[in-house]
């Protein structure tokens, strides 16, 4: 017989954060599970397409001799690590992961996020619930190049006029 659970499970399509509260306790849950969290705790290679990540996404600084380069590059760099790791975690073991986002919500509450992508000058005052997760939710596209042709592009002899 199937346990009943006191709490309403969520659907995928709802957006809905967890309060502060709740994120920094549900991200302790999960580090605790991660038993490779250092920067040695993977191979040099892993850690060098980490580190090209980083770089690709703008996430390294440009003036490496800057007063707060190292410090930069080093939180970084846990961001991604801790970003591998759950990753890890989530594939080898995702019924954990739910298990402990659920739990979560049921304790924690979920609030709602309106789904437009719209960001106010309100919502920057909270940014952790307002606007991370709304930009998380943005679909980028290359803009289309406008299909403009100048004349000076097009051969001589495909432009249809005979000379």
């Amino acid at each position: 017989m199937a346990a009943e659970h006191p709490h309403e499970h969520i659907p995928e399509e709802l957006y809905g954060v967890l309060p502060d509260e709740g994120v920094i306790e549900l991200t302790d849950q999960l580090t605790g599970y991660m038993h490779e969290i250092e920067f040695g705790g993977f191979t040099d290679i892993i850690g060098q397409v980490l580190d090209d990540f980083l770089e690709q996404s703008g996430g390294m600084p440009n003036d490496l001799k800057a007063d707060d380069a190292f410090e930069q590059i080093t939180q970084n760099q846990l961001a991604v690590t801790l970003a591998y790791n759950l990753g890890r975690l989530e594939g080898r073991s995702p019924q954990i992961v739910q298990k402990m986002v659920d739990e979560a919500i049921e304790k924690w509450g979920i609030l709602e996020l309106e789904e437009s992508n719209e960001i106010t000058d309100a919502d920057l005052e909270n940014p952790k619930l307002m606007v991370y997760s709304r930009l998380r939710r943005i679909e980028y596209t290359e803009a289309q190049s406008p299909n403009v042709q100048l004349g000076w592009e097009i051969p001589p002899d495909s432009s249809g006029s005979s000379e």
